[in-house]
């Protein structure tokens, strides 16, 4: 599955962190901390991808799943949900 760092990353290639922090109004750390997490926050992934023209709900539903603890729950909505994210 598509993982939200993988946004960040892409973005990160287009324009730095410091002008990404600047046109999307976010605090010095933003990209800091998502990138110490490892994710971005649904949040986030959803601006990202409307920024670089992709589809914000299939990032927002990724990211949403990345900041879930794993249980046994989630590993069942993970199974239900990927393969519509990945359509």
């Amino acid at each position: 599955m598509p993982q939200t760092i993988d946004l960040l990353n892409k973005a990160l290639e287009i324009k730095n962190a410091a002008k990404w922090q600047h046109d999307l109004n976010l605090s010095n750390s933003a990209i800091y901390t998502a990138k110490k997490r490892g994710r971005l926050s649904p949040t986030l992934a959803g601006q990202f991808a409307i920024a670089l023209k992709e589809d914000p709900v299939r990032w927002t539903a990724i990211a949403a799943l990345e900041a879930e603890p794993d249980s046994p729950l989630l590993e069942e909505l993970r199974k239900r949900v990927t393969d519509c994210i990945l359509c």
